[in-house]
Protein backbone atom coordinates (compact mmCIF):
# COMPACT_ATOMS: atom_id res chain seq x y z
CA UNK A 1 0.00 0.00 0.00
CA UNK A 2 1.42 3.42 -1.18
CA UNK A 3 3.03 5.57 1.75
CA UNK A 4 0.41 8.27 3.19
CA UNK A 5 3.48 10.76 3.16
CA UNK A 6 4.05 9.94 -0.65
CA UNK A 7 0.82 10.26 -1.51
CA UNK A 8 0.08 13.64 0.60
CA UNK A 9 3.31 15.28 -1.28
CA UNK A 10 2.22 14.27 -4.68
CA UNK A 11 -1.43 15.97 -3.74
CA UNK A 12 0.54 18.94 -2.75
CA UNK A 13 2.44 18.95 -6.15
CA UNK A 14 -0.22 18.44 -8.25
CA UNK A 15 -2.02 21.34 -6.48
CA UNK A 16 0.97 23.35 -7.28
CA UNK A 17 1.55 22.11 -10.98
CA UNK A 18 -2.10 23.06 -11.92
CA UNK A 19 -2.16 26.22 -9.93
CA UNK A 20 1.30 27.22 -11.48
CA UNK A 21 -0.50 26.37 -15.51
CA UNK A 22 -3.65 28.17 -16.31
CA UNK A 23 -3.67 25.68 -19.24
CA UNK A 24 -3.69 22.86 -17.45
CA UNK A 25 -2.46 19.27 -17.92
CA UNK A 26 -3.97 15.96 -18.84
CA UNK A 27 -4.15 12.60 -17.14
CA UNK A 28 -1.81 11.19 -19.27
CA UNK A 29 0.81 14.15 -18.65
CA UNK A 30 0.39 13.96 -14.63
CA UNK A 31 0.81 10.38 -14.48
CA UNK A 32 4.06 10.49 -16.67
CA UNK A 33 5.03 12.77 -14.31
CA UNK A 34 4.89 11.33 -11.03
CA UNK A 35 5.40 8.19 -12.57
CA UNK A 36 1.92 6.47 -11.10
CA UNK A 37 -0.75 4.59 -13.46
CA UNK A 38 -4.02 7.03 -14.63
CA UNK A 39 -6.33 5.51 -12.24
CA UNK A 40 -4.23 6.95 -9.05
CA UNK A 41 -4.01 10.65 -10.93
CA UNK A 42 -7.73 10.30 -11.09
CA UNK A 43 -8.12 9.33 -7.52
CA UNK A 44 -5.37 12.20 -6.49
CA UNK A 45 -7.59 14.97 -8.29
CA UNK A 46 -10.75 13.67 -7.08
CA UNK A 47 -9.14 13.63 -4.11
CA UNK A 48 -7.87 17.49 -4.47
CA UNK A 49 -11.82 18.32 -4.96
CA UNK A 50 -13.82 16.69 -2.47
CA UNK A 51 -11.47 16.38 0.45
CA UNK A 52 -8.88 19.43 0.67
CA UNK A 53 -11.75 21.86 -1.43
CA UNK A 54 -9.18 22.81 -4.21
CA UNK A 55 -11.08 23.89 -7.16
CA UNK A 56 -10.38 21.61 -9.19
CA UNK A 57 -12.10 20.88 -12.88
CA UNK A 58 -11.87 19.26 -16.08
CA UNK A 59 -12.96 21.02 -20.08
CA UNK A 60 -12.93 17.28 -20.89
CA UNK A 61 -9.36 16.79 -22.24
CA UNK A 62 -7.35 19.17 -19.43
CA UNK A 63 -7.72 19.62 -15.30
CA UNK A 64 -7.59 23.35 -14.45
CA UNK A 65 -8.17 24.88 -11.21
CA UNK A 66 -10.68 27.52 -11.18
CA UNK A 67 -8.53 30.73 -10.51
CA UNK A 68 -11.79 33.04 -9.56
CA UNK A 69 -12.46 30.41 -6.93
CA UNK A 70 -9.08 30.85 -5.25
CA UNK A 71 -7.51 34.10 -3.19
CA UNK A 72 -4.03 35.55 -5.49
CA UNK A 73 -0.74 34.05 -4.44
CA UNK A 74 2.06 36.24 -2.84
CA UNK A 75 4.18 37.49 -5.65
CA UNK A 76 7.48 38.22 -5.86
CA UNK A 77 9.97 40.83 -8.05
CA UNK A 78 12.25 39.32 -10.37
CA UNK A 79 15.26 39.61 -7.65
CA UNK A 80 12.85 38.02 -4.84
CA UNK A 81 12.24 35.38 -7.21
CA UNK A 82 15.92 34.56 -8.70
CA UNK A 83 16.98 34.18 -4.50
CA UNK A 84 14.33 31.51 -4.09
CA UNK A 85 15.51 29.83 -7.63
CA UNK A 86 19.41 30.56 -6.55
CA UNK A 87 18.59 29.06 -2.98
CA UNK A 88 17.03 25.64 -4.31
CA UNK A 89 19.81 25.30 -6.65
CA UNK A 90 22.29 25.72 -3.74
CA UNK A 91 20.24 23.59 -1.74
CA UNK A 92 20.41 20.84 -4.54
CA UNK A 93 24.54 20.93 -4.35
CA UNK A 94 24.80 21.61 -0.70
CA UNK A 95 22.83 17.89 0.14
CA UNK A 96 23.57 15.77 -2.53
CA UNK A 97 20.59 13.64 -0.74
CA UNK A 98 16.93 13.85 -1.42
CA UNK A 99 14.84 15.62 1.32
CA UNK A 100 11.08 15.78 1.74
CA UNK A 101 10.84 18.75 3.21
CA UNK A 102 13.35 20.87 1.00
CA UNK A 103 11.51 19.68 -1.61
CA UNK A 104 7.94 20.20 0.00
CA UNK A 105 9.19 24.06 0.62
CA UNK A 106 10.60 24.87 -2.86
CA UNK A 107 7.38 23.39 -4.53
CA UNK A 108 5.40 25.39 -2.59
CA UNK A 109 7.28 28.52 -3.15
CA UNK A 110 7.16 27.55 -6.86
CA UNK A 111 3.73 28.27 -6.67
CA UNK A 112 4.33 32.18 -6.29
CA UNK A 113 7.29 32.71 -8.82
CA UNK A 114 7.21 33.86 -12.87
CA UNK A 115 6.64 30.79 -14.97
CA UNK A 116 9.99 30.49 -16.58
CA UNK A 117 11.59 30.43 -12.77
CA UNK A 118 8.56 28.38 -11.80
CA UNK A 119 9.17 25.72 -14.02
CA UNK A 120 13.26 25.60 -13.35
CA UNK A 121 12.69 25.13 -9.41
CA UNK A 122 10.22 22.31 -9.94
CA UNK A 123 12.94 20.85 -12.22
CA UNK A 124 15.41 20.80 -9.83
CA UNK A 125 13.25 19.67 -7.07
CA UNK A 126 12.31 17.09 -9.54
CA UNK A 127 16.04 16.23 -10.16
CA UNK A 128 16.52 16.23 -6.39
CA UNK A 129 13.62 13.30 -6.17
CA UNK A 130 16.65 10.91 -7.87
CA UNK A 131 19.16 10.94 -5.11
CA UNK A 132 19.25 8.67 -2.47
CA UNK A 133 17.27 9.47 0.74
CA UNK A 134 18.88 9.19 4.81
CA UNK A 135 16.13 8.40 6.79
CA UNK A 136 18.67 8.40 9.82
CA UNK A 137 20.10 12.16 9.03
CA UNK A 138 16.70 13.33 8.32
CA UNK A 139 15.53 11.43 11.44
CA UNK A 140 18.24 12.96 14.15
CA UNK A 141 17.83 16.52 12.14
CA UNK A 142 14.08 16.84 12.78
CA UNK A 143 14.52 15.83 16.36
CA UNK A 144 17.86 18.38 16.94
CA UNK A 145 15.86 20.96 15.15
CA UNK A 146 12.60 20.26 17.69
CA UNK A 147 14.90 20.49 20.27
CA UNK A 148 16.23 23.52 19.17
CA UNK A 149 12.78 25.06 18.55
CA UNK A 150 11.09 23.72 22.11
CA UNK A 151 14.26 24.51 24.33
CA UNK A 152 14.45 20.88 25.04
CA UNK A 153 17.84 19.12 26.04
CA UNK A 154 18.91 17.03 23.75
CA UNK A 155 20.39 13.19 24.63
CA UNK A 156 22.93 12.24 21.73
CA UNK A 157 25.45 9.61 20.90
CA UNK A 158 28.34 11.59 19.21
CA UNK A 159 31.24 10.42 17.64
CA UNK A 160 34.35 12.74 17.47
CA UNK A 161 36.04 12.97 14.22
CA UNK A 162 39.66 11.49 16.10
CA UNK A 163 37.52 9.23 18.88
CA UNK A 164 37.67 5.53 18.55
CA UNK A 165 34.27 4.99 19.83
CA UNK A 166 31.39 6.95 20.41
CA UNK A 167 29.73 8.79 23.58
CA UNK A 168 26.81 9.73 24.99
CA UNK A 169 25.83 13.89 25.83
CA UNK A 170 23.24 16.04 26.65
CA UNK A 171 23.45 19.38 24.75
CA UNK A 172 22.05 22.47 24.82
CA UNK A 173 21.35 23.31 20.71
CA UNK A 174 22.27 27.58 20.56
CA UNK A 175 22.03 27.37 16.65
CA UNK A 176 21.90 24.91 13.64
CA UNK A 177 24.75 26.44 11.05
CA UNK A 178 25.17 24.53 7.36
CA UNK A 179 28.49 24.39 6.10
CA UNK A 180 28.94 24.30 2.33
CA UNK A 181 32.26 23.27 1.98
CA UNK A 182 31.71 19.56 3.67
CA UNK A 183 28.03 19.16 2.52
CA UNK A 184 26.99 19.15 6.14
CA UNK A 185 24.96 21.25 8.90
CA UNK A 186 26.30 21.23 12.65
CA UNK A 187 24.86 22.17 15.71
CA UNK A 188 26.72 25.16 17.63
CA UNK A 189 25.43 24.03 21.45
CA UNK A 190 26.23 23.65 25.43
CA UNK A 191 27.75 20.15 26.59
CA UNK A 192 27.58 19.21 29.66
CA UNK A 193 29.89 16.37 28.78
CA UNK A 194 32.77 18.95 28.25
CA UNK A 195 30.96 21.73 30.11
CA UNK A 196 31.40 24.48 27.24
CA UNK A 197 29.96 25.23 23.94
CA UNK A 198 30.73 22.86 21.04
CA UNK A 199 29.94 22.01 17.42
CA UNK A 200 29.04 19.15 16.78
CA UNK A 201 28.59 17.72 13.14
CA UNK A 202 24.84 16.31 12.73
CA UNK A 203 25.82 13.56 10.18
CA UNK A 204 28.25 12.36 13.70
CA UNK A 205 25.61 11.50 15.43
CA UNK A 206 24.06 8.38 15.78
CA UNK A 207 20.64 8.92 17.47
CA UNK A 208 19.14 11.91 18.77
CA UNK A 209 16.74 11.86 21.83
CA UNK A 210 14.69 15.20 23.40
CA UNK A 211 14.40 14.69 27.35
CA UNK A 212 11.97 16.96 29.35
CA UNK A 213 14.39 19.26 30.80
CA UNK A 214 14.50 22.51 29.24
CA UNK A 215 16.97 25.05 29.00
CA UNK A 216 17.27 28.42 27.90
CA UNK A 217 20.06 30.56 25.47
CA UNK A 218 22.08 32.52 26.88
CA UNK A 219 21.24 36.28 25.67
CA UNK A 220 24.56 37.40 25.01
CA UNK A 221 25.27 34.29 22.74
CA UNK A 222 25.10 35.75 18.68
CA UNK A 223 25.74 33.20 16.01
CA UNK A 224 26.84 35.47 13.72
CA UNK A 225 29.29 37.12 16.18
CA UNK A 226 30.26 33.23 17.33
CA UNK A 227 31.29 32.76 14.30
CA UNK A 228 33.02 35.82 13.16
CA UNK A 229 36.50 35.22 12.89
CA UNK A 230 36.44 31.04 11.90
CA UNK A 231 36.68 30.04 8.64
CA UNK A 232 33.99 27.35 8.53
CA UNK A 233 32.23 26.54 11.53
CA UNK A 234 35.39 25.57 13.34
CA UNK A 235 35.80 28.51 15.93
CA UNK A 236 38.45 26.47 18.17
CA UNK A 237 41.88 28.19 18.97
CA UNK A 238 43.54 31.86 18.64
CA UNK A 239 42.43 34.56 16.21
CA UNK A 240 45.55 35.92 14.51
CA UNK A 241 46.67 38.29 11.43
CA UNK A 242 47.13 36.13 8.66
CA UNK A 243 48.94 37.42 5.02
CA UNK A 244 48.65 35.54 1.91
CA UNK A 245 51.05 36.49 -1.23
CA UNK A 246 49.83 36.02 -4.47
CA UNK A 247 51.68 36.63 -8.01
CA UNK A 248 48.83 35.06 -10.34
CA UNK A 249 46.67 37.45 -12.49
CA UNK A 250 43.50 35.56 -12.60
CA UNK A 251 44.01 34.45 -8.83
CA UNK A 252 44.19 37.74 -7.97
CA UNK A 253 40.96 38.68 -10.00
CA UNK A 254 39.52 35.71 -8.52
CA UNK A 255 40.07 37.05 -5.09
CA UNK A 256 38.71 40.66 -5.81
CA UNK A 257 35.41 38.82 -6.83
CA UNK A 258 34.62 36.94 -4.57
CA UNK A 259 34.25 37.79 -0.51
CA UNK A 260 36.10 35.12 1.18
CA UNK A 261 35.58 36.36 4.84
CA UNK A 262 34.64 39.92 6.27
CA UNK A 263 37.70 40.43 7.52
CA UNK A 264 39.82 40.45 4.50
CA UNK A 265 41.61 43.37 3.35
CA UNK A 266 43.54 43.32 -0.35
CA UNK A 267 46.34 45.34 -1.47
CA UNK A 268 48.42 45.55 -4.67
CA UNK A 269 51.56 45.67 -4.89
CA UNK A 270 54.25 47.75 -6.77
CA UNK A 271 56.19 44.45 -7.51
CA UNK A 272 52.41 43.58 -9.47
CA UNK A 273 51.40 41.10 -6.44
CA UNK A 274 48.80 41.05 -4.15
CA UNK A 275 48.87 40.75 -0.15
CA UNK A 276 45.52 39.56 1.31
CA UNK A 277 45.30 39.97 5.00
CA UNK A 278 42.88 38.15 7.11
CA UNK A 279 41.80 37.75 10.71
CA UNK A 280 40.60 34.28 11.38
CA UNK A 281 41.61 31.59 13.08
CA UNK A 282 44.04 28.78 11.83
CA UNK A 283 41.72 26.15 11.52
CA UNK A 284 41.61 22.93 9.12
CA UNK A 285 39.38 24.68 7.52
CA UNK A 286 41.64 27.44 6.55
CA UNK A 287 44.95 25.04 5.92
CA UNK A 288 42.18 23.31 3.58
CA UNK A 289 41.29 26.30 1.64
CA UNK A 290 45.21 27.39 1.39
CA UNK A 291 46.49 24.03 0.13
CA UNK A 292 43.70 24.48 -2.48
CA UNK A 293 45.31 27.03 -4.14
CA UNK A 294 48.94 24.98 -4.35
CA UNK A 295 51.71 27.24 -5.54
CA UNK A 296 49.35 30.20 -6.20
CA UNK A 297 48.96 31.41 -2.87
CA UNK A 298 51.84 32.01 -0.48
CA UNK A 299 51.71 32.66 3.10
CA UNK A 300 53.87 35.24 4.77
CA UNK A 301 52.18 35.19 8.31
CA UNK A 302 52.09 34.04 10.87
CA UNK A 303 55.16 32.37 11.19
CA UNK A 304 53.81 28.66 12.24
CA UNK A 305 51.24 29.13 9.84
CA UNK A 306 53.99 29.28 7.36
CA UNK A 307 55.60 26.27 8.53
CA UNK A 308 52.73 23.88 8.62
CA UNK A 309 52.12 24.59 5.28
CA UNK A 310 56.05 23.97 3.89
CA UNK A 311 55.48 20.46 6.49
CA UNK A 312 52.56 19.31 4.28
CA UNK A 313 54.17 20.27 1.20
CA UNK A 314 56.93 18.16 1.86
CA UNK A 315 54.66 15.42 3.18
CA UNK A 316 52.94 16.06 -0.05
CA UNK A 317 56.34 15.84 -2.15
CA UNK A 318 57.34 12.05 -0.35
CA UNK A 319 54.08 10.98 -1.18
CA UNK A 320 54.32 11.71 -4.72
CA UNK A 321 58.41 11.72 -5.29
CA UNK A 322 59.56 14.18 -7.54
CA UNK A 323 59.71 12.55 -10.52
Amino acid sequence: MENDLKRTERLIKIWLLLLNNPAGYTVKQLAGKFEVNIRTIYRDLISLGSDLQVPVYTDRTRWKIDEKRILPPIRFTLPEALNIFLAARLMLSYSHRYDPNIDATFTKLSSALPPALSEQVLKTMDWMQKLKKDEKHLRILATVAEAWVSLRRLKIVYRSLPADKATERVIEPYCIEPAAPGHASYVIGYCHLKKAVRTFKIGRMESAELTSEHYAIPADFDANEFFGSSWGVVVEGEVKTVKLRIEDPEIMRIMEETIWHPSQVLERQQDGSMIMTLRVTDTVDLYSWILGWAQKVEVLEPPELRGDIIETARAILDIYGEG
